[in-house]
């Protein structure tokens, strides 16, 4: 009868026991999504950062302990939302590269044929020149030689500043058309590695 009544005793006392003393273990352990109450708390766990905020990517969330890599993740994703939207209309950029587009080309296509030009006179004055007797013309000439070349150096330098100008607005144009896609691509990118570096348990 007593040993009965001591093993009651004792099982009491283990259950008591069980019920009274909840392993540290047992509590939750800090990871993404795990409810948290103080607002911009930080803590530490196995060398991983985390921080109690509410995550932008759930809509009406709680606080939740959120990880350094989610939350810098996160920023990312808003970095390329907010420049899709500041983002000007295309259109209308597109149409003012067009323009410029259009007066850089006409410039270049003048320019390209005065200089055309300024060299056959060049070689036209050279070769009557070559060809004259006359001291008076021959000085003539040569003034009009050294004039040409004079302008076949400036219009060469100004079909050069022309032809880098083209080239540099259809490489913005280019750029301008593709930049609406390319800022979707940008967004959804950030978009997905947030939500794998946000998910819970991370």
């Amino acid at each position: 009868m007593f040993r009965k009544i001591s093993i009651v005793l004792l099982s009491a006392v283990v259950v008591t026991g069980g019920v009274s003393a909840i392993p540290a273990s047992a509590a939750p352990k800090i990871s993404n999504g795990v409810a948290c109450s103080k607002v911009n708390a930080t803590t530490t766990v196995a060398g991983y950062k985390y921080k109690c905020a509410k995550n932008p990517l759930v809509k009406n969330s709680k606080l939740t302990w959120l990880s350094a890599e989610c939350l810098t993740a996160v920023g990312q994703y808003q970095a390329a939302i907010k420049a899709q939207a500041d983002l000007a209309n295309v259109a209308d950029q597109t149409a003012a590269l067009d323009t410029e587009y259009a007066t850089a080309s006409a410039a270049l296509a003048s320019t390209s044929a005065a200089l055309d030009k300024a060299r056959t006179q060049v070689t036209q004055f050279q070769a009557t020149m070559n060809a004259s007797t006359n001291p008076a013309d021959k000085q003539k000439l040569a003034a009009a030689i050294s004039k040409l070349a004079n302008a076949v150096l400036v219009l060469s330098g100004s079909k050069t500043k022309l032809a880098a100008q083209v080239k540099d607005l259809e490489a913005k144009k280019a750029l301008l058309v593709s930049a609406p896609g390319q800022l979707k691509t940008n967004a959804d990118d950030a978009k997905a590695s947030a939500n794998l570096l946000c998910a819970k348990g991370f």
